[in-house]
This record gives structure tokens, sequence and C-alpha cells, in this order.
């Protein structure tokens, strides 16, 4: 399992993410789920605003495609409205 630890620059991300967030804005956090990958457990956390909220579902909404792999591996475990959520829903 992939060490899921939040990097430097991911703390520094979500530190900026929420220093002048727009009202409503939040970090869907994502977490790979294929049983059969190597990157089983790896998370990744994505911005977005207050017009995303109601349409996301946690274990329910997969991630769009990214830098990190195929979105259909990754669902959404957390919805944080605060930098100290996201950055726990990422430990």
């Amino acid at each position: 399992m992939t060490d899921t630890k939040i990097s430097t620059d991911m703390d520094a991300t979500i530190d900026r993410w929420f220093t002048d967030p727009d009202p409503g804005d939040w970090v869907g956090v994502f977490e790979n789920q294929d049983m059969g990958h190597p990157d089983l457990g790896m998370k990744f956390g994505m911005l977005y605003g207050a017009d995303q909220d109601d349409k996301a579902t946690i274990m329910k909404t997969h991630a769009p495609d990214t830098t990190f792999g195929l979105g259909w591996r990754y669902l959404l475990v957390a919805k944080c409205h605060t930098a100290d959520e996201a950055k726990e829903a990422m430990a």
C-alpha cells in the first residue's frame, strides 16, 4: 500500500486554497479504491466551488482523470471546508 502521509507540497497547496477562498469552496479528497492496483489507498485533493457541493457524494463520486491516474479508481472519501479538515482527510 502506498504511504498516504501528506506531503509538504500538498500541505502548502491546501493552505493556499483556504487562504482566501470564495464562499462555499471546498476540497474533495479522493482515494484509490482499486484493490488490484499498486497505488491502493493513495489520496489526492482537488479544489471545488460551491456549485459542485451538492453534486458530489461520499463513496459514490469518482475523480476526473488526472495525472494521478484514471478517475474510476478514485472515490470521494471526504468533503472538506477548512484547511485542517483537508489535511486530516489526506493523512
